[in-house]
């Protein structure tokens, strides 16, 4: 299946959504043709999680993570005032399931030992995705609906966050090893890694370590597992390692989130003033290159929700995400190396492993300035990120917890949003605490002052076909590793 062909399913699927389609199919495996090939299932596949990245989850969580807020051109969005129902993730949760995660599974289950490997480790990327933003999934029972493998579970099980996560590392594990040994054909259908077995094998020991590390932040020992996993090396570390979905900007093969924008009434988000105000204390030069110049030359941002106290606000008056961060023809970014050494940073000074936790922090800053085109990092370092000056375990969390942020900016929405919830601990709010935290209270939130959205409500067609097993859900609820 050709990408732009996914690209068009993809958009006949959002039509079908807002046309209220019923989901009560949500949890059933389409791929059960005897004749439906397991190579062009696979790309379909990758396809559509990547279509559902970069329209579906980055939007609400630029504005959760106070990247972008609403400009000139609409009225507050529900969004940012925190106004949050659960049919605004209906197309995001049923993309993954009843799109991505069921095309995966049939290549599990039908493809050669490399397909079948990559199509695992991919589903454990998107498993550990949806818990992140969700907490606990249908796991263990889903994508059962065809009846293949024993009685058809249509109302599937939610299972423990936790629960998942570590069975995530098990199969990550299992598939590695198969992947290692396997002879099977694996290219061009693979639209992340063109058939590059050991590209696979860096992003499963990635993604296993940040399992690991969201794990910690809970309190389970993982020391020696994390120890273990560094010592032996082998992780993403450079821009042709990342794992990413390119859209070349070609017809029909636009990148998601450009496509849904202009195909409707185009980029309305402006830069957030909680993102430029740290940005312009530490002389931070990502945010000249994410945003482009209102219209006296200047980057200019608003308040978090502020659009709607203005008077005749002008579109001249503010500044765009620019083509780095929002263009026809960027990739859909599942992980990056810059995130990765952000991991290994924190895992050494959580666990004292084999990397030295100044050279992975400034090597996750220099690699995204390389990046967004910022350039050469140093002096940035030296002066307004020395993490090798602070003694103070707590602090140097602190400051590779804001460099995280705001390395994920018009990139990785999504993966930054969780992060701020991670980083923002008990007694260490350093994005939501009233008084010194990063984040602005939005004038209409719904609410109140130094309360901010935690998880994502559960989406509308579970609450009505799976009734029975769906938790009940508050938008200030939280996922395992937030403490």
């Amino acid at each position: 299946m050709k990408l732009k062909t996914i690209i068009l399913s993809f958009a006949a699927f959002l039509f079908m959504q807002s046309c209220g389609e019923n989901l009560a199919n949500l949890n059933v495996d389409p791929n059960t043709s005897p004749t439906a090939n397991p190579k062009e299932v696979l790309t379909s596949g990758i396809g559509f999680i990547g279509a559902d990245m970069e329209a579906l989850f980055n939007e609400p969580s630029a504005l959760f993570a106070q990247y972008w807020a609403g400009g000139p051109g609409v009225a507050l969005t529900d969004h940012e005032r925190y106004f949050i129902e659960p049919g605004d993730f209906n197309s995001e949760w049923a993309l993954a399931y009843n799109q991505s995660l069921s095309d995966l599974s049939f290549v599990i289950k039908n493809g050669n030992d490399a397909r079948s490997s990559v199509a695992q480790i991919l589903s454990c990327y998107i498993y550990g995705l949806l818990v992140d933003l969700y907490g606990d999934i249908p796991y263990s029972e889903a994508l059962q609906g065809d009846g293949v493998d024993g009685p058809a579970i249509l109302t599937p099980k939610y299972d423990n966050d936790l629960d998942i996560y570590k069975d995530l590392i098990v199969k990550i594990d299992a598939a590695q090893n198969v992947l290692a040994n396997s002879t099977g054909e694996l290219g061009s259908e693979d639209l992340i890694y063109n058939g590059s077995v050991g590209q696979w094998m860096k992003f499963a020991n990635s993604l296993k370590l940040k399992l690991y590390v969201k794990m910690g932040s809970a309190g389970e020992a993982v020391d020696n597992d994390v120890r273990t996993l560094v010592q032996n090396g082998n992780f993403i570390e450079s821009v042709s390692d990342m794992a990413t979905i390119a859209f070349d900007g070609s017809a029909n093969n636009f990148n998601p989130q450009y496509s849904r924008r202009e195909s409707g009434v185009g980029m309305f988000y402006v830069a957030s003033n909680s993102y430029l105000d740290v940005c312009t204390e530490l002389n931070d030069p990502r945010a000249a290159l994410l945003f482009n110049p209102a219209g006296d030359g200047t980057i200019k941002g608003l308040a978090q929700g502020g659009i709607n106290e203005l008077v005749a606000p002008s579109k001249a008056d503010f500044s765009y995400p620019s083509s780095v961060a929002y263009a026809i023809d960027n990739p859909s970014i599942l992980m990056s190396h810059w995130e990765v050494y952000f991991l290994r940073a924190e895992a050494a000074v959580k666990y004292n492993t084999a990397d030295d936790s100044k050279a992975m922090f400034e090597a996750g800053v220099s690699s995204n300035f390389d990046y967004v085109g910022a350039g050469d990092a140093t002096s940035y370092l030296d002066e307004n990120a020395n993490i090798g000056n602070i003694a103070n375990s707590e602090a140097k969390l602190n400051l590779i917890g804001v460099q995280k942020w705001l390395s994920m900016c018009g990139l990785q929405e999504t993966e930054g949003w969780n992060e701020t919830r991670r980083f923002d601990r008990t007694g260490n709010r350093i994005f939501t605490d009233p008084a010194t935290g990063i984040f602005s209270v939005p004038p209409r939130s719904i609410l109140g002052a130094g309360v901010y959205p935690s998880i994502r409500l559960y989406p509308q067609s579970e609450v009505s076909f799976n009734s029975a097993n769906t938790p009940a859900r508050v938008i200030t609820d939280k996922v395992f590793w937030d403490n």
